[in-house]
Order: structure tokens, then sequence, then C-alpha cells
């Protein structure tokens, strides 16, 4: 990623990045039947999520494919769910549907919040909130390792702290792609299964009650397979989203996510991909980008999450 620039004087990256994520999903979760309710639709324990923490989670569907990525917190008598904003009517429309006996109020707050994310646990700079704003801890850039969590803001209005170093939406998506995690609209689509981009490290509970899917999820806890899995990638400066990986001539997999397009001729970029079971252990691939081309060296897997 090429870090936004710090002040003068500052090595760039070197001060803490705030990264502005709105327009952005908010729906809240209200009433005596809340954590029944959501623990019956979402992947994690939502008794994880308090007023100082921030959890991951997955809403499925029966099938146990994916139809959402969010966090959830607590906030009073209430839980605060954020998904990108694409998702904002879908997933809405999908908890409302099983709001049948439970005694719970859904409300869209979406354009009542800005929220911002700092890249790491500043606490020091949270003295210059405003006195409405909200925070929680929240591994965004860093599951799933919570011990390294970042922060999250919610505010009445957009934030600008002393000290920090601004970034957009768009250098965020790049720093998740560094990061080597999978985001909303990339590799986390409808119809994956979560294992498949390891979201069952961080955003699955096994110990919970049932929920939407949970059969599904158990059996292939059980049986440990999946058809294909998350890998992150360095990669030949040109490669494109949707490029495939070719090992011995054979498509192996498909790369989602590029995290720059810039630097010195000849660098290599991160990205991020799957691979199929059937090359699991492959390590080295050619790249074929969309338009047919095959780009001069290889794609090197740098870890599997």
């Amino acid at each position: 990623m090429n870090h936004p620039s710090a002040a003068d004087g500052e090595t760039p990256g070197s001060s803490p990045v705030i990264y502005q994520l709105s327009p952005h999903t908010v729906l809240r979760v209200s009433g005596p039947d809340r954590v029944r309710f959501l623990n019956g639709q979402v992947t994690q324990d939502v008794c994880r999520a308090t007023e100082e923490v921030a959890v991951p989670a997955c809403v499925l569907n029966a099938r146990g494919q994916l139809e959402a990525f969010c966090h959830i917190r607590e906030d009073e008598e209430s839980y605060l769910i954020d998904a990108p904003i694409e998702l904002r009517a879908d997933l809405f429309e999908r908890l409302d549907r099983y709001l049948i006996a439970d005694d719970v109020e859904l409300t869209d707050e979406s354009d009542d919040w800005h929220i911002a994310h700092l890249d790491r646990d500043t606490v020091n700079m949270l003295e210059h909130l405003p006195p409405k704003a909200r925070w929680w801890t929240v591994p965004r850039l860093q599951a799933p390792h919570p011990e390294k969590s970042g922060i999250d803001l919610f505010s009445r209005e957009p934030l600008a702290l002393p000290g920090l170093v601004e970034a957009t939406r768009a250098e965020f998506r790049l720093a998740v792609t560094e990061a080597g995690l999978p985001q909303w609209g990339a590799e986390l689509t409808p119809g994956l299964l979560p294992p498949e981009a390891g979201l069952d490290r961080y955003a699955i509970s096994y110990e919970k009650g049932c929920y939407l899917g949970q059969e599904v999820i158990s059996r292939m806890r059980t049986s440990g397979r999946t058809n294909r899995h998350l890998i992150c990638l360095t990669s030949p400066q040109s490669t494109l989203p949707g490029a495939i990986l070719l090992h011995q001539d054979q498509e192996a997999g498909v790369v989602t996510s590029v995290a720059a397009q810039s630097g010195s001729p000849g660098e290599e970029v991160a990205a991020i991909g799957f691979r199929r079971r059937k090359f699991a252990g492959e390590l080295h691939f050619k790249i074929r980008n969309p338009s047919g081309q095959i780009l001069p060296g290889t794609a090197t897997v740098r870890a599997e999450p």
C-alpha cells in the first residue's frame, strides 16, 4: 500500500492511520430477546460482543453459504451491526424476515453514523473525540489476532483527529489486501462457504447454540475439506483481479484482489486469491490475466490464512 502522506518531518506510515469507512450499513437490534435472536442468525457468539469490543460474524443461509459479513458490538441495551454499504437492504431484509416471535426491534441507522477505523490501538487519541462519539476495539486489519486490534469510531459527524494520517475507503481496501484478509465484494461473495475464506478461524463459534446454516459448517469442520481455500500471494505487478492461477497449464485458482499496481517496474505486489484443493501444496503459479495475457514471472504463495 502507498501510505497516505504523514505530516512534514514524519516517515510515511509511521503515524497512526484513520480510515474513513462511511457510507456504511449500521443496523440496531434492541429488545429483551436481542441476544437469543441474534445468536440464531449469526455464526459468532453474540455474548462476546461488549461495549468495548466488536466481533466479526457471518450471516448464512440454510446451506451454510454466506449472505453477509459484519461486525457486532454492544451499545447500551442493544447491539449495533455494521457491514458494507452494499449490504444495507439485503441484511435488513434478511434479519427482518426472521423477526417472528422474538421481542426484538430492528432499525436502520446507516444515515445516522459516520464510521472510521484507527489502524492500531491508540487509546490516547480518543481524548479528542466529541462527547457523543463511541468506540470499540476490533481486529479489522489484524484478524485472527484480536490482541492487535484497531479501534472503530462511531460519530454523528465526520471525525478529524490531530496526529492521525487520513485515509480513504479505497486505501482501507488496499490495506486489507496487504494484510491478507478477505473482504466483501472480492473474496467474500454470496454463496461462499466461510471456511473457504478462513472465516472459521475468527468469525465462527463452535461452542454456541444453533444458527441458520450451522449443520453444514459443523460437517465441514468434521471433514476438514473445502473445494478451495484462500491464499496470500506475491504476484507480478501487472496482475489484475480475475486473473487465473496456472500450474503446468492447468487452471489452479483465481486472483481476487491486488493491493497495488504502482511502484518501480518489475516489483511484485501483494494479492489474494483462491487455490483449488487439487493444487494444495503448490506454491508457484503462472498468471493469466482476464485479457488472456500470460504475465512474465510467477505468483508465489506467501501465506495460507
